[in-house]
């Protein structure tokens, strides 16, 4: 089965929050201007809640793997964007650092749209 339009876009988000997490740990500067990354939160908040209108109730959890792989990079991409933030939150040294900063912003919005490619999975009919 082919990926929802919702699930389409927060795979998008999902793959340029790779890029700039990639970029960061093999440049050791960050890809982005510290405003880019509120605005990669802001984008995945409001995918969000784009999802959050758009699936509503109208939900069934015999379709949520459609498609099966978009199960798994869901479920890596919050786990996965949650601890990349919690890191720089716990870690004094990395408080000052802007590439901690920067994967601790992206983390957050990965987090976001992994949720979201998760819960667009639920949704009955292909928007």
């Amino acid at each position: 089965m082919r990926p929802s339009q919702l699930q389409r876009a927060s795979i998008l988000v999902i793959f340029v929050d790779a890029v700039v997490i990639v970029s960061g740990f093999l440049t050791g500067s960050p890809l982005l201007p510290r405003a880019a990354n509120v605005v990669l939160v802001v984008i995945s908040i409001a995918l969000m809640l784009v999802t959050r209108l758009k699936v509503g109730n109208d939900y069934d959890v015999k379709t949520m793997t459609r498609p099966v792989w978009a199960f798994s990079v869901g479920v890596v991409a919050f786990f996965g964007g949650a601890i990349l933030f919690v890191i720089p939150l716990l870690n004094e040294q990395q408080q000052n650092d802007p590439v901690a900063n920067q994967r601790g912003w992206v983390g957050l919005a990965l987090s976001f749209a992994g949720g979201c490619l998760l819960y667009a999975g639920l949704r009955r009919n292909d928007m």
